[in-house]
C-alpha cells in the first residue's frame, strides 16, 4: 500500500493528475478511510476548481486526524474557495496552533485577512511566513500584494530573484510581455497588456488580451472601459458588474454606463451606494449632480432635472477637483436639448468648475512665433473624424487661405478613420491632443497660436474643460454645439446671421458674430448610383414622416404635434433611427404612447450607413424637423436629396438651422408659423405628391447656395483676421 501511495504522490507532483487520481482510488478501494489518499484526492479536486468535492474529501480525512495541521490548512483553503471566510480563518488558526512554524499556513491566513479588509494583520501574517521560510518566491510575492506595488518593491525584487520564472511578478513589475511569454494565459499579464493598449487609445487591440481573462476583476474593469469606448454599452455593463465584486471603482463606471443607457435613476443610485460605502469624494458628488436624462419623460421632468442639477451643484460647493476630464468624464451636453435659455445655468456651472479646479483658468497665452506673418490658427476638437463635426469643418480646414493663415489641427489620434486622415493631410501641422487635461493645455499653449477655433464646445469633456483656459489671444467657438459655453474665456460665438433671432445676443456669454451664408463649406452629398427602395430599407407602405435625428433631439413638447399629424393622416407612419442604445427608443416610444401615439405606427430603423441614410431621405414623403432643436448637417443632406423639411423656427438658434437654410434659398413655404401650421404643412405635403414634387424641384434649383460655399470661407477668414487684430 505504501509503495502505491508513493507512486501516486510522484505522479501527482509531476502534474499527471488523472494517473495519480487512479492510484489514490485504488488505495481507497482497499481502505476507504485512508486519510492520506482522501487528502490528496481533495488536493486534486482543488487544483481542478472543485472546492465542494475537496471539502468533502479533506473533511473525511480530518475526521480521522483532527489535529493534523496540513489537513486543517487545506480544508481551510477549500472553505475559502467556497467563500466561507470565517470558517476558513478558524481552520488556519487551528493549523497554526498545532504547528506555528507552518509558513504556508501563515501565508494563506495573510491572504484571507486581506480579503477581509484587514490589511495590517494581513501584512503581519505574510511577514511571519517569510520569517519561517525566506526562500519561497510565492511568499514574497504574497507580501507584495498585501502591502501594494508602491511599498512592495523589495518584496517584488526578492520574489523575482528567487524565481525568475514567476510570471505574476513580471506582470506586477509592468513587464507583461515577459509575463505572457512565461504564462500566455496569466490573467494579471493579460489585464496589464490590455490596459496599456487602452491607454494608447486602441480599445479593439486591448480586447484581444482582455477577452482572454473575462473573469479576472482587473481585466474585467479594463474590458468594460474598452467596450464602452467602442459603443458596446450592454457588454460593458456586464464586465463592470464582474469587476465590481473586487474593485469598488467599477460601480462608478457602471453608473456611467447606466447614464449612457438613459437609466438616470439607476446611475444616481449607484453613485449613492458608492458614497454611502465610504467612497465619499468630491468627484462622485459632482458626477451625481451632473446627471441629466437622455430621453426626458415630460416637460415637467426637464424642469425637475434642471432644478435638481442647480440644487445638487450648490450642495457641492467647496468641492476640489484636479482633472475634471478624468474625474467627471462628462459635461452638460443634454442641457441644449431642453428648449430653455441655458445661459444662466451654463454660467453657474462654469463658476462652479472654476472654483473647484482653479488650474482650469490658467492664462497660458504666448506671443506668436510665426516669422512669415501668417495668423496661426489652431482648430481644436475631439470629433474631427467621421462625425458631424468632422463633416461640417472639412471645407474650412481645406480651404482657409494659406497665404493668410497657418492651420494646426488639434485632435486625438483617430487611427484609421478616413475623414480624420483627410483632415490631417489638409492641415499645415497636427498636434495629437494628450489625454491628460493639464498636458493638453500646455501642449496647445506651446504652439503659440494667435487664435483658437473651437468647432464645438460642450459635446465632449476634453474640449469643454480645455476651453476654460486662455491658450491664445483670441478664442472663438462656432455652432457645432449651438449653445453658449458659459465661459468668459471664449471671446466670440461665430454664428450664421440667417439662423439667429432678434435679440440673440442675450443668449450668449460670448460676443455674437453674425456672419453671412451658411458659415460652413460642405460638399453636396452624392446619391448612390443605385439607391435602395422602401422595401429594401425595411419601410412600410403609406405616407412616411421621417425624422432622421438623434432621438434626444425630440422634445416632449413636440409629442402632441406628432400625435396630431398621425391622427390627421391614417396612412401616416413616423420613421425614426435608433440611438446609441436601444433603451433610448424604448423610452421614447413609451413617452409617445402617453401622448396618444400608437406604437404600431412608429418605425425605428437600425443605424444606417451613408448611402442607406440618403436613400431614406429620398424615400420620405416629408422630413420633420424636431421642435426646439433643428437638424444641421442632416438638413443639408435632406436638401441634397430634394426632400422637403417641415420646420418651426423656435426661440433659439439651435431651433432655426433649417429655417436659416430655407431663408438662404429664398423658400418659405415649409416654414411653420406655429404648431398648428406645422401639422397642416406636414400632412399636406405628405398627402399631395404634386406639392412634394414642386417643393423638391424648388429646393433642387436653389440649394446650390448651401454647398461648397467659398463665400462662407471668405467671411470666416475676414472675421478671424479682425478677431486677432482686436484681441
Amino acid at each position: 500500500m505504501s509503495d502505491l501511495f508513493a507512486e501516486a504522490v510522484t505522479l501527482h507532483r509531476s502534474g499527471r493528475l488523472a494517473e495519480a487520481e487512479a492510484r489514490y482510488r485504488q488505495i481507497l478501494d482497499r481502505d476507504a478511510g485512508h486519510a492520506d489518499a482522501l487528502h490528496h484526492l481533495g488536493l486534486i479536486s482543488l487544483e481542478r476548481g472543485d472546492a465542494g468535492r475537496a471539502l468533502d474529501l479533506i473533511g473525511r480525512a480530518l475526521r480521522q486526524r483532527p489535529d493534523d495541521p496540513l489537513l486543517n490548512n487545506n480544508l481551510a483553503n477549500a472553505r475559502r474557495r467556497l467563500g466561507h471566510r470565517q470558517a476558513a480563518r478558524t481552520g488556519y488558526r487551528r493549523a497554526l496552533a498545532v504547528q506555528p512554524g507552518l509558513a504556508d499556513g501563515w501565508g494563506n491566513l495573510g491572504a484571507l485577512l486581506g480579503e477581509l479588509q484587514q490589511p495590517a494583520t494581513s501584512i503581519l501574517a505574510h511577514r511571519r511566513a517569510i520569517a519561517i521560510d525566506r526562500d519561497v518566491a510565492e511568499l514574497h510575492f504574497a507580501l507584495l500584494l498585501a502591502v501594494g506595488p508602491e511599498k512592495g518593491g523589495s518584496a517584488l525584487r526578492r520574489a523575482l530573484t528567487l524565481d525568475p520564472t514567476l510570471a505574476q511578478g513580471w506582470a506586477v513589475a509592468g513587464d507583461h510581455r515577459r509575463a505572457l511569454a512565461l504564462m500566455p494565459d496569466l490573467p494579471e499579464a493579460l489585464a496589464a497588456a490590455g490596459a496599456v493598449r487602452l491607454a494608447a487609445g486602441r480599445p479593439r487591440e486591448a480586447l484581444s488580451f482582455l477577452d482572454r481573462a473575462p473573469g479576472h476583476p482587473v481585466a474585467a474593469f479594463h474590458r468594460g472601459n474598452a467596450l464602452f469606448q467602442l459603443g458596446r454599452i450592454d457588454d460593458a455593463a456586464k464586465s463592470f458588474l464582474i469587476a465590481a465584486e473586487r474593485i469598488p471603482e467599477a460601480l462608478g463606471n457602471l453608473a456611467g454606463v447606466r447614464r449612457e443607457q438613459g437609466n438616470i435613476d439607476d446611475a444616481r443610485s449607484l453613485y449613492d451606494k458608492l458614497i454611502a460605502s465610504g467612497g465619499e469624494s468630491d468627484a462622485l458628488r459632482v458626477k451625481r449632480a451632473m446627471l441629466l436624462p437622455t430621453i426626458p419623460e415630460s416637460v415637467a421632468a426637464i424642469d425637475a432635472a434642471r432644478a435638481r442639477l442647480s440644487a445638487d451643484l450648490a450642495a457641492c460647493a467647496g468641492a476640489r477637483l484636479d482633472d475634471p476630464v478624468a474625474e467627471i468624464g462628462h459635461g452638460n451636453f443634454y442641457l441644449a436639448y431642453h428648449g430653455r435659455d441655458d445661459r444662466p445655468m451654463q454660467e453657474a456651472i462654469a463658476r462652479f468648475y472654476r472654483a473647484a479646479c482653479p488650474s482650469l483658468s490658467e492664462d497660458l497665452r504666448r506671443p506668436s512665433s510665426r516669422p512669415d506673418g501668417r495668423i496661426a490658427v489652431g482648430i481644436v476638437s475631439t470629433l474631427l473624424r467621421t462625425h458631424t463635426i468632422g463633416r461640417l469643418n472639412r471645407g474650412l480646414i481645406e480651404h482657409l487661405d494659406r497665404r493668410r493663415f497657418h492651420v494646426t489641427l488639434i485632435a486625438p489620434d483617430h487611427g484609421d478613420d478616413g475623414l480624420a486622415q483627410a483632415l490631417e493631410r489638409a492641415a499645415d501641422r497636427v498636434l495629437r491632443l494628450p489625454s491628460r487635461l493639464a498636458d493638453a493645455r500646455h501642449a496647445v499653449a506651446e504652439l503659440r497660436l494667435d487664435l483658437i477655433y473651437y468647432p464645438d464646445i460642450g459635446m465632449e469633456p476634453m474640449t469643454y474643460f480645455l476651453a476654460y483656459a486662455q491658450l491664445a489671444p483670441a478664442q472663438v467657438v462656432t455652432w457645432g454645439h449651438p449653445d453658449t459655453t458659459g465661459l468668459d474665456s471664449i471671446g466670440w460665438m461665430l454664428s450664421a446671421a440667417c439662423m439667429e433671432p432678434d435679440g440673440a445676443e442675450a443668449h450668449y456669454v460670448e460676443r455674437l458674430a453674425r456672419l453671412p451664408g451658411p458659415t460652413v463649406h460642405v460638399a453636396r452629398p452624392s446619391a448612390p448610383a443605385r439607391m435602395k427602395d422602401r422595401a429594401a430599407l425595411g419601410l412600410p407602405d403609406g405616407h412616411l414622416y421621417v425624422c432622421p435625428q438623434s432621438l434626444f433631439k425630440l422634445h416632449p413638447e413636440g409629442d402632441p404635434v406628432l400625435a396630431r399629424i398621425l391622427a390627421a393622416d391614417p396612412k401616416g407612419r413616423l420613421v425614426l433611427i435608433h440611438g446609441r442604445h436601444p433603451n433610448w427608443a424604448r423610452q421614447l416610444v413609451a413617452r409617445f404612447e402617453v401622448a396618444g401615439i400608437d406604437p404600431g405606427r412608429v418605425v425605428v430603423l437600425s443605424h444606417l450607413g451613408g448611402g442607406d441614410y440618403l436613400a431614406l431621405l429620398a424615400a420620405a414623403d416629408v422630413v420633420l424637423d424636431p421642435i426646439h432643436y433643428s437638424g444641421g448637417h442632416s438638413s443639408l443632406e435632406a436638401f441634397a436629396m430634394g426632400a422637403p423639411i417641415v420646420t418651426w423656427p423656435g426661440r433659439f438658434m439651435r431651433a432655426r438651422h433649417t429655417a436659416g437654410f430655407y431663408d438662404l434659398m429664398g423658400i418659405s413655404d415649409p416654414v411653420a408659423r406655429d404648431f398648428d401650421h406645422y401639422v397642416e404643412l406636414a400632412v399636406r405635403i405628405a398627402g399631395d405628391p404634386g406639392e412634394r414634387l414642386r417643393l423638391s424641384r424648388a429646393i433642387g434649383e436653389a440649394s446650390s447656395v448651401l454647398f461648397d460655399s467659398r463665400a462662407s470661407i471668405a467671411a470666416i477668414e475676414d472675421f478671424l483676421e479682425s478677431a486677432v487684430a482686436s484681441a
